[in-house]
């Protein structure tokens, strides 16, 4: 167990595990306030202190054995924080341990207990079960499918072969040409090309399906992207943009997924119009609180798969273009809304900067950048174990 103080108002918690950890999250919100953390099928590790500072919002913490393979673990607070997201990573090139992360942000000890997982459904599968009718049966959630009948053995099989759809998306276009470089290039123009070029390297890894937004110098609205990512049940969504500053000096790219100002606009919206449909499901007519639960819950799992397929990539582009730091952002962009594909917002460079701009309009540096964002979508599909099959399939040589 670990501790990390990433700005004065977020901390992360670290747990290091050699299995994915099963876990339970209860708060105490006498004094300054304290996290329960309650574990199964665990045992602690010969060299774990069960007892020790902490860093941040966290004052300290105790663990103890509450039974066969069972333990908690406290964590008591010294100033008021609320959990903005919980993150279980899979084993890494960098980390041979599975981690299961909690991001805590400064927040008043009211909101605490209410940032925590809802009790009554854990997973979206759980949700989905509670407002189908009994003869239904759902498929789960991260195949992206609609219910079905059980399927013959033939159609069994179909399943598996399915390829992940990936969705590329080249910000700008037509008559939005969006920003410009200090020697004529239009973004709309130089996202384009790497889109072009990434769609190329995933179709030749024959793994994937892959669906452009536009090929052409076209506008799209912002909605018909996400819209066509969602049609298309895109397992992934991943746009391109180049970024500008006054700065001509700043250069590098940076990988974005949605704020948390994000994640409530699109709740927001969805209550709005009535767009109550996640994972084919349409959960309009369900009760409120149910239909509320599973939309958040939705929200909250295709979160914690964008940030893992954010972190996958910044690793895969380190060292192949230059990056800023502190790479991995947030921001409230439209095109991330949608509460059931995992996407994220790649800015390739800075166009304002003279040499990002030679690197966006360079053939060698697109297809090496390039080639590195596909080896990052194929190592994130493979970590789920949804390309397996798939690549048996067309010949291709497991990774």
């Amino acid at each position: 167990m670990r501790f990390g103080v990433t700005s004065p108002t977020e901390t992360r918690i670290v747990f290091d595990s050699n299995g994915l950890l099963e876990y339970d999250l209860d708060a105490e919100t006498t004094g300054n306030g304290r996290i329960v953390v309650s574990l199964t099928n665990v045992r602690f590790a010969r060299n774990f202190a069960q007892a020790g500072q902490g860093a941040g919002h966290v004052a300290g913490y105790g663990a103890a054995v509450t039974g066969a393979n069972a333990a908690v673990i406290t964590i008591d607070l010294k100033k008021g924080a609320k959990v903005a997201q919980i993150l279980p990573l899979p084993p890494s090139a960098a980390n041979k341990n599975n981690r299961l992360v909690i991001d805590l942000v400064s927040a008043p000890l009211s909101e605490l207990t209410a940032s925590l997982p809802q009790k009554k459904f854990n997973t979206i599968t759980e949700v989905i079960a509670a407002v189908t009718p009994p003869a239904e049966t759902m498929l789960s959630p991260a195949v992206m499918t609609p219910p079905s009948p059980k399927p013959s053995a033939d159609s069994a099989a179909a399943a598996v072969l399915r390829k992940p759809v990936i969705v590329v998306d080249a910000g700008h276009g037509g008559s939005d040409p969006g920003a410009a470089g200090p020697n004529g290039s239009a973004e709309s123009k130089v996202t384009l090309a790497a889109a072009l070029a990434l769609a190329e390297e995933l179709r030749n890894l024959g793994r994937y399906e892959v669906v452009l937004t536009r090929s052409t110098d076209t506008r799209l609205a912002h909605e018909e992207r996400s819209r066509i990512a969602r049609d298309a049940k895109a397992e992934l969504f991943i746009s391109l943009h180049a970024d500008a500053i006054a700065d001509p000096k700043v250069r590098g790219g940076s990988v974005y997924t949605l704020s948390d100002e994000g994640t409530e606009r699109s709740a927001r919206e969805a209550r709005e119009k009535g767009d109550y449909l996640v994972f084919d499901l349409d959960i309009g007519g369900a009760d409120p609180q149910v239909g509320g639960i599973l939309y958040n819950l939705a929200q909250r799992e295709t979160g914690n798969e964008s940030d893992k397929f954010a972190e996958i990539l910044i690793g895969k582009l380190a060292g192949v273009t230059p990056l800023l730091n502190n790479t991995h952002r947030r921001g409230n962009f439209k095109v991330l809304l949608a509460p059931d594909v995992p996407a994220v917002l790649l800015e390739l460079a800075f166009i304002s900067s003279p040499r990002d701009e030679a690197n966006l309009n360079s053939p060698a540096w697109r297809k090496k950048s390039m080639a590195a964002t596909a080896h990052a979508i194929d190592a994130y599909f493979q970590q789920k174990g949804a390309v397996r099959h798939a690549s048996n399939s067309v010949g291709g040589t497991p990774r």
